[in-house]
């Protein structure tokens, strides 16, 4: 028999080298009045607010101020003005409607007092600076040149202001390190269920090196997160201030309902594809879109577009797309780019709406799979406070994702560049209440046994030689968790099967993740606090036995205001399942509750007139119909 030969064959990709190993230049230990995790929009806001109230205060990210999270994708943004003729009322009447009655009022008033002093806050930094988009500024766009674009423009680049607010106010910054644990010790030594924060630990994620940080009070702006992004880039925001909140027994609510970001269907995960300018442009400022006659309409037409179309295509599938159908923002009317009436008329009018360059269309919901329906979901705090203050004395949340505000109630139908300004009042509000806070309290002595407790377990899969690799595991939970039968077109069947797989990773494939280095480590801890925030929200999806808002169940396809206008709070036993309990919502967000349901809420689900006895009518397409 004639012998083979082998070949050694040639690795088609080649493997980058390592590193050397990496010195923290941070040290193993910190102290500051005021510790906010995460600088986002909220985060920096917390910040600056809390040294201007006369306290030391530490920044720690994950990533780097101004490139991480959430913070580097918005592409509008939003203020009330009543000197430019915004209506307060209208805007009330808009927002609770196309929020499905789930408003927060409370919050949402804070933004219609404040978000005109916050836009001139974010100006003087320099985030908002207005510089011509790509398709108007020489031919960056048709050579599809971002590198030379990004140059030419690169003294208005936002991004950079993050660190450069952070230096003008002199508050230092750990970037790259990944905080794990929040530290709380007892009130009063004679009532230990009475808490209050007293540090957090982390670690330098490039070196490995375990930090401690002692702390009076602290701000968490964590963000929200996604298990895997698919078109929408947010891989970094990882649910760990959820997981944190929930390992001390707080309340997390709005997990049902969904982000509403779509994605291209004929390169779902393309990134790029439906990113690539607005990460590069400005911020296109928006506002003053409706008035009192229009404010039902405009709820309508919104929940169309943001909710209910995207429920459709999922229902009905989408036609085929071969990439060449280019979205153009700019040369749609005011409305759809949330901009102001009067700009059409008047030149010096700013709010001009989002005119970003031209990208791909895109037509697919779940463009980043396990993220929230923004402001919507995270630490509930309760009805009646406005400064994020939570169960634990010295603990505040802000931000998108992790305060539970609901100030667009169970959607996102009016809210066009909405989130980064509210997340900016919310963050000032929690900076300026845990400085007061911080101001009368002492540092309290950290629990060495704990804290080195705690050290052992964030290290624990650095040691493990055999187990799974954090990269698989987070592919194998995307796949569970991205079907549009679980995000989009829910049922009790769909929601039960997934959510015994889920369980299966947390028991079975959580405790096995392994790391062969620091960078490996951050993302075994971050795939914990994805499987536990998939956890969360199959059960909250299931709790919720209604459609309302982003969250659609096609065996309950209707509003049901008797059992479920309320918000749904759960939180750890001490058995580590969830006990759910639903706060009401005040009559005075809860709109005219005699009135017809078929004029009370402005668009309908599939399967919902029928099931609620009235008929659609032929025109429209917004949903709307009347009684028999």
């Amino acid at each position: 028999m004639k012998e083979i030969k082998k070949t050694p064959r040639t690795p088609r990709t080649m493997e980058l080298p390592r590193p050397e190993k990496v010195t923290c230049p941070y040290g193993e230990s910190w102290q500051a009045d005021v510790v906010v995790i995460g600088c986002g929009f909220a985060g920096l806001n917390a910040a600056v607010s809390a040294k201007e109230a006369g306290q030391n205060v530490l920044v720690i990210d994950k990533g780097k101020p101004g490139y991480s999270g959430l913070s580097p994708w918005p592409s509008s943004f939003r203020w009330f003005d009543p000197e430019r003729g915004d209506d307060e009322e209208a805007f009330k009447e808009a927002m609770k409607r196309g929020g499905d009655y789930l408003c927060n009022l409370r919050w949402y008033e804070c933004w219609l007092k404040e978000s005109k002093g916050i836009y001139e806050r974010l100006t003087d930094w320099g985030i908002l600076a207005q510089y011509p988009k790509a398709a108007e500024a020489g031919d960056f766009y048709e050579r599809e040149d971002f590198v030379g674009y990004r140059e030419m423009f690169d003294k208005f680049d936002r991004h950079k202001k993050w660190i450069e607010v952070l230096n003008r106010y002199e508050i230092p910054y750990l970037e790259h390190t990944m905080v794990t644990d929040l530290i709380a010790g007892a009130a009063e030594p004679e009532a230990a269920e009475s808490r209050k924060i007293c540090g957090v630990m982390a670690f330098h994620v490039p070196s490995g090196q375990v930090i401690t940080v002692s702390a009076k009070a602290v701000v968490m702006a964590t963000g929200g997160g996604s298990y895997k992004p698919t078109g929408y880039p947010v891989g970094g925001d990882t649910f760990d201030g959820e997981y944190m909140a929930w390992e001390l027994g707080l309340p997390i609510t709005g997990k049902e309902f969904e982000d509403f970001h779509t994605t291209s269907s004929q390169a779902p995960g393309n990134v790029f594809l439906d990113n690539h300018w607005q990460y590069l442009e400005n911020i296109w400022l928006c506002g003053g879109d409706v008035d009192l006659e229009s404010a039902a309409g405009y709820a309508s037409a919104k929940g169309y577009a943001m909710v209910l179309k995207r429920v459709q295509n999922s229902v009905k599938g989408v036609p085929l797309a071969n990439g060449s159908e280019i979205q153009n923002v700019a040369t749609a009317n005011y409305t759809r780019r949330g901009g102001s009436k009067v700009y059409e008329t008047d030149p010096e009018e700013v709010r001009s709406g989002k005119m970003s360059t031209p990208v791909a269309a895109s037509t697919l919901a779940g463009a980043a799979t396990g993220m929230c329906c923004h402001l919507t979901s995270g630490v509930f705090c309760g009805l009646g406070e406005t400064d994020g203050k939570t169960e634990i004395a010295g603990l505040y949340v802000a931000g998108d994702g992790i305060h539970a505000t609901s100030p667009s109630g169970s959607a996102y139908p009016c809210g066009v560049g909405f989130t980064s300004c509210f997340t900016s009042i919310d963050g000032d509000h929690a900076g300026r209440a845990a400085a007061s806070y911080a101001a009368g309290e002492s540092f309290a002595p950290l629990p060495e046994e704990e804290i080195q407790r705690k050290k052992e377990e964030i290290l624990t899969p650095l040691g493990r030689e055999n187990g799974f690799d954090p990269n698989w595991a987070r592919d194998v939970l995307h796949s569970i968790m991205a079907p549009y039968w679980i995000t989009v077109v829910k049922s009790e069947e769909t929601l039960k099967a997934a959510l015994v797989q889920v369980e299966y990773m947390r028991d079975h494939v959580i405790p096995k993740l392994q790391a062969a280095t620091s960078h490996d480590l951050r993302l075994c801890l971050e795939m914990k606090h994805k499987v536990l925030s998939a956890e969360l929200k199959l059960r909250a999806g299931l709790e919720r036995k209604e459609s309302r808002g982003s969250t659609y169940r096609e065996d309950y396809p209707f509003r049901d205001d008797e059992n479920y206008l309320c918000y749904i709070t759960q939180r750890k036993a001490e058995n580590g399942e969830s006990t759910f309990d639903k706060v009401p919502v005040p009559d005075e967000w809860a709109g005219d509750r005699e009135e017809a349901y078929s004029s009370r809420y402005v668009y309908y689900f599939p399967g919902e007139p029928e099931k609620m006895g009235f008929q659609l009518p032929e025109r429209g397409r917004n949903g709307k119909g009347e009684r028999k």
